[in-house]
């Protein structure tokens, strides 16, 4: 399979740092502006290096991995060349629309990925209207790098809060909680709360119950568990959580807007 990765960033990093465990990476090649970031990427995935995307013939696919704003100067330094390829994007809020345009492509897919695909425990989100014809496919390559679900456009920029960022509020709260004890230093209390997340995650992953039945185990009548999550509840937790997610929304759709125009 020969791919062409536009861009050499931490979320690129992750996805072929995935792949690499499943994946003969040798055909797939690394084009960066600078170079720099993508030789050393080649060099941990065993990938080849590019000064020219335009120099890759014929790719499989090529993977859209620059930030939204150089999209416009990506697409400018394409002239077109790859307007029968099959773009697999990673961009956010821009839409596959617009994506198209500035590519001057047919056929993109939408990808929405978080870090833990470099572990192969995370989730991709997929959405397409005109690569329909290999987005199952495409579902099934990214299905090695964890969870792969496809959804609609609106689903993938609303449910992106929660699968790409995610991972960042569980480590603000485990942080939190790491910090609400006195004893042992830092250090071993946040190792203490990383193997607790760890037993947790693994739990969810075998444990077939419901979230609220989940919690319901761990509790008991007039317990200590039972009293700080009351507690919780009576701090309107649910809904402080809902404002916080709402907040992130409306940030979303600003960065949206700004970059339509």
């Amino acid at each position: 399979m020969r791919v062409l990765v536009l861009g050499a960033g931490k979320m690129v990093e992750a996805i072929l740092t995935g792949f690499k465990k499943t994946e003969n990476l040798s055909e797939w090649v690394i084009y960066s502006p600078s170079g720099i970031s993508a030789q050393i990427l080649a060099g941990k995935v065993g990938a080849r290096v590019t000064t020219d995307p335009l120099l890759v013939k014929n790719p499989d696919w090529i993977l859209v991995g620059c930030k939204p704003q150089q999209l416009s100067d990506l697409g400018s330094s394409l002239k077109g060349a790859f307007k029968e390829s099959l773009f697999v994007s990673i961009l956010a809020a821009l839409s596959e629309e617009d994506q198209l345009e500035k590519l001057a492509g047919k056929e993109l897919i939408r990808v929405m990925p978080n870090l833990p695909v470099e572990f192969n425990e995370g989730v991709s989100l997929l959405s397409s209207v005109s690569g329909q014809s290999r987005l199952s496919s495409m579902q099934a390559l990214f299905a090695k790098l964890g969870t792969s679900l496809v959804v609609s456009e609106d689903e993938l920029e609303e449910l992106t809060l929660l699968t790409g960022s995610g991972p960042a509020f569980f480590y603000e709260f485990a942080r939190y909680l790491a910090g609400s004890f006195t004893s042992l230093d830092e250090e071993k209390r946040e190792a203490l709360v990383k193997q607790v997340f760890k037993g947790a995650a693994r739990t969810l992953k075998q444990d077939s119950e419901s979230l609220s039945d989940l919690t319901d185990k761990v509790t008991s009548k007039a317990g200590v568990t039972i009293a700080v999550l009351n507690h919780w509840r009576e701090m309107d937790l649910k809904d402080r959580l809902l404002s916080a997610i709402a907040a992130g929304k409306k940030r979303a759709e600003e960065i949206r807007v700004t970059l339509r125009s």
